[in-house]
């Protein structure tokens, strides 16, 4: 059993090599939860080929439900409609349209079973926490990558690939070409789109999702362009065109999901960056509205301000930017706010802006301290927001692997593959586990708790200093007093630093019941596991 979780983590780490695609084009079959194509010519559309011509396609599925999601231009003559394909089995489709030569076509295609985990959800059982369509859960390791698919950044590819490397399956990336210019996305006159810089964001999604279908990418739809987030409200139809688009375009992919903007300054009142609360509330429920396929959706505002639609009914996420979050009581108040959502933290520090003195350390605490007050964290690393300006800068979309290697950057990623290891090897999930700090003398700058019935994880934060910014990890045994509940629990201790397992050299069992010590048999930081004996 044991083998089988190490295998299925070192699938996770290496790129796929199987032949058969994970998205497909006017074929018979389709994997499933991979994405399917059907294109339609149309020779004369009669006006304006991306606002007057309307085309839906509808998707009778095998178990009885039905789709309709909106078709779109590709370019030339034709059109295009996607389907995520959620259930195996036999699917029909046909279209509905406002011109005689798309509309009424109809077709069948079966979809095969596959090993896609699909799109992300809410965990079913836990709404807190995330789950792959396949049912597997998903252990959030984020990264920014803004301008990955930002069609003048050369080394996209070296990007995700040495994402993967590292363990990332999030990526926040954006649509922009610059981080306040959406302008890329259309054509000079704005009466259309720029279909080669759409292209090339999908040939880039389409990489990655061949290549590593486990990664996860949030597209930001309008970055931090808060005059076109403005025409948006004002009715404008080139502004409103994009997630229309967007939606149309890329829904189906199983390795997409939404936010509506980043960083803004989420207030009434004017302001360079300021977009009003109830802009973004009509944007997410226009995007609500129209989506098939359940695609996540979220909104991101500037550091310090919080998340301003906790009830949304469009919203899926509560995502926040803070600072110096190794307590997590950012997590922790946001999850007193909202009984069904996760709570992410999607922008802290970065290991190339506001810096802390000691990366590894951390960003490494940061990650532990945010899963285990049952949220789920995102690091930075380069400056990926602004463009490539070559391998010598630590700007723009290249290989987080590579900085380091060159010594630009230091390792403050390095130890997040162990994050993995630990639950892997464990066999364990944070599905329905709760935070504890109390459990520890709430004392969430040292110990962070997290625990079930039958399982208790403490991570020991062992800090030379109370300042996150400047802290670095004592090279000292750690320590804590946590006060168990009754029954008998087995102790194993977990070197963050290593990956590598420790047993208690004075206890191998605890009764509960009552406040134990417990001390780390290794220096620094240290993971405390206790497992409720049969």
């Amino acid at each position: 059993m044991k083998q089988r979780y190490l295998l299925a983590l070192a699938a996770l780490l290496i790129p796929s090599t199987s032949p058969a695609a994970n998205f497909v084009r006017g074929t018979s079959t389709a994997p499933h939860r991979g994405a399917w194509e059907i294109s339609l010519p149309l020779d004369d559309p009669l006006g304006n080929p991306f606002f007057d011509v309307e085309v839906h396609f509808v998707f009778p599925l095998p178990a009885g439900s039905e789709v309709k999601a909106e078709g779109f231009f590709q370019g030339g003559n034709r059109w295009a409609g996607r389907a995520y394909c959620t259930e195996a089995g036999r699917w029909k489709w046909r279209s509905v349209a406002n011109r005689p030569a798309l509309d009424g076509k109809r077709g069948e295609f079966v979809v095969q079973p596959s090993e896609l985990p699909g799109k992300l959800r809410k965990h079913p059982r836990d709404p807190r926490q995330f789950a792959y369509d396949d049912g597997q859960w998903f252990l959030h390791l984020g990264d920014t990558g803004y301008r990955y698919v930002t069609a003048t950044e050369p080394l996209w590819q070296q990007y995700i690939d040495e994402a993967a490397q590292v363990g990332f399956n999030k990526i926040r990336t954006w649509f922009c070409s610059g981080r306040h210019d959406v302008a890329a996305l259309f054509t000079k006159d704005r009466q259309g789109l720029d279909l080669a810089y759409w292209d090339e964001i999908e040939r880039r999604l389409v990489y990655a999702l061949e290549e590593y279908p486990h990664i996860q990418f949030q597209l930001i739809l309008y970055g931090e362009d808060w005059p076109e987030l403005r025409r948006y409200a004002e009715g404008e139809r080139a502004t409103q065109w994009v997630a229309r688009y967007a939606q149309a375009r890329f829904s189906a992919l199983p390795n997409v999901q939404w936010c509506i903007s980043n960083d803004g300054d989420v207030s009434p009142a004017e302001g360079r960056r300021n977009v009003a609360p109830a802009t973004i509330d009509r944007i997410g429920r226009d995007i609500r509205a129209r989506e098939p396929w359940g695609t996540l959706l979220t909104n991101h505002q500037k550091r310090f301000q919080g998340y301003s639609f906790v009830e949304a009914d469009w919203s899926d996420i509560i995502t926040l930017e803070d600072r110096d979050q190794v307590a997590g009581e950012l997590v922790l108040k946001y999850r007193a706010l909202s009984k069904d959502d996760p709570v992410v933290l999607d922008e802290d520090r970065y290991g190339n802006y506001i810096s802390p003195r000691h990366d590894r350390y951390f960003f490494r605490r940061l990650m532990w301290a945010n899963l285990l007050s049952g949220g789920h964290a995102t690091y930075g690393g380069l400056n990926t927001y602004e463009p490539f300006a070559g391998a010598e800068k630590l700007q723009g979309v290249q290989g987080y692997l590579t900085a380091v290697r060159d010594g630009r950057l230091d390792d403050g990623a390095a130890d997040f593959r162990h994050i993995r290891t630990l639950f892997a090897e464990a066999k364990l999930t944070l599905v329905g586990l709760q935070p504890n700090d109390p459990m520890a003398g709430n004392d969430g700058q040292n110990v962070k708790v997290i625990a079930g019935q039958k399982v208790i994880i403490a991570y020991l934060q062992n800090p030379d200093s109370p300042t996150p910014e400047t802290a670095n990890v004592a090279e000292t045994a750690a320590a804590c007093r946590l006060h168990l509940p009754l029954g008998n629990w087995r102790i194993r201790w977990f070197d963050p630093r290593t990956g590598q397992w420790h047993a208690d050299t004075r206890h191998k069992e605890i009764s509960g019941g009552d406040t134990r010590d417990f001390k780390s048999p290794f220096p620094g930081d240290a993971v405390l596991l206790l497992e409720a004996s049969e």
